[in-house]
């Protein structure tokens, strides 16, 4: 039977203010924000990502590139008030610290448990790591466990897992090493997953094809349980698909491209998880890509990921 004119027009309407609906869903509860440096202090820090916008920031507790240890004075601690006061702050462990080695070199566990206490001192309920790497696997699987173990034994924060991209010999670079750590982890509720989009894609998952992506998401749903993703590192890749280097890029710029970007930044079921971009701090490209990020959180837009 055709359809009568006064019921397509129906149609139109209720489609249209579902869109308005999902628009202003996306619009109210994603949050998109830069890792920022904190070097000229937290006041400046605060000043950056007003400036560009944020509502979440990331941050290194301390030199990411020294094992020397960091001591927060009184009004540094104010300062971080004054930040995390105005914009949800995540920390992210320093480059040094390899957890799949803490059993070969102590400082790689010290320099963790350190950051740990930085976190409490601050306030900062959650901390992103990588798992570093190692030749031998399954030790650098249950190396990792071991450390997290130890942190979550003597501190409340949330531990979010970054993917790898897989690059030498670096650990959790697909969702099955992933699990295998997570399954060894004894306090479930202080772990989840960072999903770093470069990574994934670096790592051999074609993310931009929508069917990838959805069944990524799905898989992890399932072998984790719901609401574990807890934070996304959302981030283009300079290099291509599966090729193992870890390189980011500016949104859109890089090889992942703007169609697959406005797929995940559209999807419904990751819209109320953070989304942190950690782009080359190039002039003014933090601008740039906070503009094409915004640009892209409308399922207005047309297109599609390609269909393979």
């Amino acid at each position: 039977m055709d359809q009568s004119p006064i019921s397509g027009m129906q149609d139109s309407r209720r489609n249209l203010f579902l869109a308005i609906i999902t628009v202003w869903y996306l619009i109210i509860w994603m949050k998109i924000g830069f890792h920022i440096s904190k070097h000229k202090g937290f006041d400046a820090a605060l000043r950056y990502a007003k400036r560009l916008g944020c509502d979440v920031v990331q941050i290194f507790l301390k030199n990411p590139r020294s094992w020397t240890e960091k001591s927060f004075k009184t009004e540094d601690i104010e300062a971080f008030k004054r930040l995390s006061n105005k914009i949800p702050v995540f920390a992210h462990l320093s480059y040094l610290p390899n957890l799949a080695r803490i059993d070969i070199d102590e400082r790689n566990i010290k320099g963790f448990l350190h950051e740990a206490t930085l976190c409490r001192e601050l306030g900062i309920r959650a901390m992103v790591v990588h798992c570093g790497s190692r030749e031998d696997r399954t030790e650098g699987i249950k190396m990792v466990a071991t450390a997290i173990n130890e942190v979550i034994k003597v501190s409340d924060i949330l531990i979010l897992i970054e993917n790898s991209s897989g690059q030498g010999n670096s650990i959790g670079k697909d969702i099955s090493e992933l699990l295998k750590i997570y399954a060894l982890i004894a306090r479930k509720g202080y772990v989840s997953l960072c999903l770093d989009t470069a990574h994934i894609f670096q790592a051999g998952y074609d993310i931009r094809i929508k069917k990838v992506w959805d069944n990524l998401i799905t898989e992890i749903d399932m072998l984790f349980g719901k609401e574990k993703i807890g934070l996304i590192h959302l981030n283009d890749s300079k290099t291509g698909l599966g090729t193992r280097i870890d390189r980011h890029w500016h949104i859109g710029r890089g090889q992942i491209g703007l169609f697959a970007f406005r797929e995940i930044l559209n999807d419904k079921r990751i819209a109320h998880i953070p989304c942190i971009m950690e782009t080359p701090d190039m002039g003014k490209m933090d601008k740039e890509n906070m503009k094409t990020v915004r640009s892209l959180i409308s399922p207005l837009i047309s297109g599609s990921l390609r269909e393979r």
